[in-house]
């Protein structure tokens, strides 16, 4: 999983089972398990009942961990810090899920190996 990702695709499932499937993003990761280091972003847009939302997901810190029992993977570090459930890692592919609480939001990921 070491290196860096670039957002490819982004499904969010909103909490009345609405799925958005957003092929227009923009976004990053880089992990560095030797350094215990993540960084990059994630910003997309979602137009919910005619009304526009922005949000942004910070991938930054210093505490970087996979647990392997789980499959997770903990990154970012304070309020941003998250467990990100690993749904499929292949050499060039990663995807990732969580929940976000306070939007109601599943979030599912989907990078690619940056060339």
């Amino acid at each position: 999983m070491d290196g860096e990702w670039s957002l490819a695709r982004l499904k969010v499932t909103d909490g009345q089972l609405i799925e958005y499937i957003l092929d227009d993003v923009s976004g990053e990761l880089d992990l560095n398990f030797s350094a215990g280091s993540s960084d990059g972003f994630v910003s997309f847009d979602l137009n919910i009942n005619s009304l526009p939302y922005s949000y942004m997901v910070q991938f930054q810190g210093e505490d970087l961990r996979y647990i392997l029992d789980s499959d997770e993977l903990i990154i970012g570090s304070g309020v941003e810090r998250r467990r990100y459930k690993v749904i499929m890692r292949t050499k060039r592919d990663l995807v990732l899920e969580y929940y976000d609480a306070p939007n109601f939001q599943l979030r599912k990921f989907v990078f690619v190996k940056a060339e």
